[in-house]
């Protein structure tokens, strides 16, 4: 995954938003079940929601609402670059997940997260 494209492919707060339709008609199919969402991201949202808005507070809003629906997250932070701002971090932090960097990722961490999640 190391590899992978990121930044300024998708707007955030869309896609998440967009998940959150998605997980919502699965939890009608099957409410026994606790959707689990895992994100990668550099946090860099490029759209805003509406004309001169912060692309990146839309986006940490709408990880709030996956939080408030029960969604267990986990954010895959895929920034790169000396240049840091740790966005992927902050919208965890509004989803309520655990943020985990590309190096911390391995199955065996992946799955112990996925445990942890479905536990909660």
């Amino acid at each position: 995954m190391a590899g992978m494209r990121t930044g300024g492919r998708t707007p955030l707060a869309d896609g998440l938003l967009r998940a959150r339709a998605v997980l919502r008609v699965e939890r009608l199919r099957d409410p026994r079940r606790r959707p689990l969402l895992v994100l990668l991201t550099d946090g860099r949202a490029t759209v805003a929601a509406r004309p001169g808005g912060d692309p990146v507070a839309d986006a940490c809003r709408a990880a709030a609402l996956l939080a408030a629906d029960g969604v267990a997250t986990v954010v895959v932070d895929c920034e790169s670059g000396p240049v840091r701002l740790g966005l992927a971090a902050r919208v965890a932090a509004a989803a309520d997940g655990e943020v985990l960097g590309l190096a911390q990722l391995s199955a065996e961490r992946v799955a112990g997260v996925v445990r942890a999640a479905r536990a909660a």
